[in-house]
């Protein structure tokens, strides 16, 4: 199941195991030998201790020595007493690194998209410090420390790596693997959610402005111009096909994500949720402006499956690119440099200030839960208590 990459360790393994067995030849004690199952104790004269061991389910002979026989007796029952009950553990000798590799190869990979896929593998890279103990002897403290350990990093990324070891040691957990779950004795680093940020309607227009007057960034118009408009994300802007536009309803149908990933390069992947997968309607001012593109656009096969914003080439522009243009955009007209997601905050604040009920924002947004955009959200909707006050009093006849 495991990479044996450690030889040395499987060989000192090896040699402690026929050291023990000769060893347990030569200290057998005189008294009668315990029935097979009991378990055994005997006292080791070379280092004074007394030895306990005890066949486990799988046939493997497990030992532990004490200073004490009153100490040997209560651990060989209490190891018997688990086997009795279902509740043994065999040991291994699989280390954190090793098993975090199984775990995310063999439990979590076929159930993640490509880029989820590699930020575990880039948050599992922050076990170093802890990957060469036994996945069986890694304690709470062990855990704590690594967190202390992690400077360079910012409190949301440790929590990020303290939610990825939690679904690691909890799997191990329900696998029989370890006897307890020490991630349940583990406290997270404590971090506070940044504010949501907006651009000012007077910001939307200049970078509008800029990015249509400026001859390097006019191509890029339109995209920005829908996202403004829609408050869709920057994978679903870039992954925008003509066959995806319906002129004559107003609206886009979103079901692809453009998204860029260091082992695959730029490819199309569907949404994360049922939800994500909608149609969103278009101003008139916006249909105009997707018409004229496609006006210039070359020329198209009969299913439209080209790509709405592509480089010169006619290839799909990639997502690290788009954001450097953006960068160079804000730049150009004298705004401060937020990341594009902003736009999406801006759009969802601004329909929910106008009145717009939650629940078609969450529609809009693609969110699968109306919870997380009223997280995310709240704060903008309008305070109505005065009309709710007036309306309360026309609800009820109150006899004075």
């Amino acid at each position: 199941m495991f990479c044996p990459y450690k030889q040395d360790g499987i060989s000192i393994l090896y040699h402690s195991l026929l050291y023990f067995l000769n060893e347990r030849t030569v200290f057998m004690p005189s008294k009668k030998k315990q029935a097979n199952g009991n378990g055994s104790i005997y006292f080791d004269k070379t280092r004074q201790r007394y030895w306990a061991g005890i066949v486990t389910p799988e046939g493997k002979r497990v030992g532990k020595r004490f200073k004490t026989m009153s100490e040997a007796i209560a651990w060989k029952n209490e190891q018997l007493t688990e086997i009795n009950q279902g509740e043994f553990v065999e040991p291994s000798s699989v280390t954190v690194g090793e098993w975090s590799i199984e775990w995310l190869m063999t439990y979590k990979k076929d159930t993640l998209k490509q880029r989820t896929y590699e930020r575990y593998l880039s948050l599992l890279k922050h076990l170093q410090q802890i990957s060469g103990y036994k996945l069986q002897d890694l304690q709470p403290v062990h855990v704590q420390k690594l967190y202390k350990n992690l400077p360079t990093l910012s409190a949301c990324t440790i929590n990020k790596v303290h939610k990825v070891l939690k679904a690691m040691m909890t799997k191990a957990y329900d696998l029989g693997m370890i006897k307890k779950n020490i991630m349940t004795m583990v406290s997270p680093p404590r971090f506070e959610k940044k504010e949501i940020e907006i651009f000012t309607p007077a910001e939307i227009e200049r970078i509008l402005t800029t990015c249509l007057h400026t001859k390097k960034l006019e191509r890029y118009y339109p995209t920005i111009l829908l996202t403004a408009t829609t408050g869709i994300r920057i994978g679903e802007a870039l992954g925008l096909r003509w066959c995806d536009i319906n002129f004559t309803a107003n609206e886009i149908f979103i079901k692809h994500s453009l998204q860029e990933s260091l082992e695959l390069g730029a490819y199309l992947e569907t949404p994360k949720t049922k939800a994500g997968v909608r149609k969103i309607k278009l101003t008139d001012d916006v249909i105009s402006v997707l018409k004229h593109l496609k006006l210039s656009a070359p020329a198209l096969d009969i299913k439209q499956e080209q790509f709405i914003l592509t480089t010169r080439n006619n290839t799909p522009v990639k997502p690290n690119n788009f954001t450097r243009a953006w960068r160079y955009l804000l730049k150009l007209a004298d705004v401060p440099y937020r990341n594009f997601h902003v736009l999406r905050h801006t759009h969802a604040t601004e329909l929910l200030a106008a009145g717009v009920p939650i629940v078609e924002v969450s529609r809009r947004l693609g969110h699968s839960k109306i919870t997380h955009t009223l997280e995310l959200y709240g704060h903008a909707i309008p305070n109505y208590e005065n009309e709710i006050a007036a309306k309360v009093k026309n609800l009820y006849i109150i006899p004075k």
